[in-house]
């Protein structure tokens, strides 16, 4: 009989040191090894939360995942384990105390990281890292589940007539609070929305446990793309323009003309290789493509988040 296979998740956390990048490395002394910081999921946690969240309870660090690193896969004592890996950076540093599960965490350049870890992937994993520049994420979202347009026009509402003021149902309002661990992940401080009820309310939990003023882009809801597609190509190229981590909420229809504006923006071949694959507009409710860039806009990595 096949045993169940654990999941885990971990990063490799990188800081910039006075000779250079230094990354995490910690000592478990139940296992007497130096690895990278990871963990097992909790119940229904999602990899991405589980690798932000097992960071700092190992090292004190509030990180911001970066591009994703992969996945390991091994056994524990006969048990079949797999681990989702990112490259991540810090956000904010609080001071740890040693424990069981840890008792030091060194920051080291990569010669002596590699020669202090106890494993092969890990070594792998920095090298992998460390040949990656540091990033910020724009977040291309699709809004959550929404309530159906023949129920809404049905419902009664005095709004029912207009498609813009459709709520999320209540799958949807679920989706939208998971949003706020997710979207924490990656950090992103830029919010934007589609002027759109479902897409603001998909966004605004994130925003409001942030203390974040969401913009209203009309270009980016259904409506505005409707009356000018070449007004949604311009909003996301000037929004490309905006610095620093960032969230869109947008809807299925616009995704394909958002995205191949993107891709003409950034100089992404959407006929072949994985990153152009990785911009496939088909998305489900609440779920984002991840656009990792360097400090001058370079396209670096694109991820997909699954809803």
């Amino acid at each position: 009989m096949a045993q169940d296979q654990i999941e885990a998740a971990g990063v490799v956390l990188v800081r910039h040191g006075p000779d250079g990048p230094e990354v995490a490395v910690v000592h478990r002394p139940h296992r007497s090894d130096w690895s990278l910081p990871k963990g097992k999921l909790l119940a229904g946690e999602r990899h991405d939360v589980a690798a932000v969240r097992e960071t700092l309870e190992e090292t004190g660090v509030r990180c911001a995942l970066g591009p994703s690193l992969g996945h390991r896969r091994y056994h524990v004592e006969g048990q079949p384990k797999r681990v989702h890996y990112w490259r991540a950076t810090v956000l904010e540093t609080t001071a740890r105390e040693p424990d069981a599960e840890v008792d030091e965490v060194r920051w080291l350049r990569r010669k002596p990281a590699k020669s202090l870890l106890t494993y092969d992937d890990d070594r792998r994993l920095v090298d992998d890292a460390l040949a990656l520049p540091d990033t910020a994420p724009t977040i291309v979202l699709r809004h959550a589940e929404a309530m159906k347009r023949a129920v809404w026009k049905e419902s009664g509402d005095p709004l029912a007539h207009d498609d813009s003021a459709r709520p999320l149902n209540d799958d949807g309002v679920q989706q939208s609070h998971g949003l706020v661990a997710l979207l924490g992940a990656y950090a992103p401080w830029f919010v934007v929305s589609s002027d759109a009820r479902r897409c603001r309310d998909t966004i605004e939990p994130y925003a409001t446990a942030h203390g974040l003023e969401p913009r209203v882009v009309h270009a980016l809801s259904e409506e505005g793309c409707a009356e000018d597609p070449t007004t949604t190509t311009t909003a996301v190229t000037e929004l490309l323009a905006v610095p620093g981590p960032a969230v869109w909420c947008t809807h299925r229809p616009v995704l394909p003309i958002a995205l191949s504006a993107v891709a003409s923006a950034l100089d992404v071949d959407r006929r072949r290789g994985p990153m152009s694959d990785a911009l496939d507009p088909r998305l489900k409710p609440g779920a984002a493509i991840v656009l990792h860039r360097d400090a001058v806009g370079t396209l670096v990595a694109v991820d997909r988040l699954d809803g």
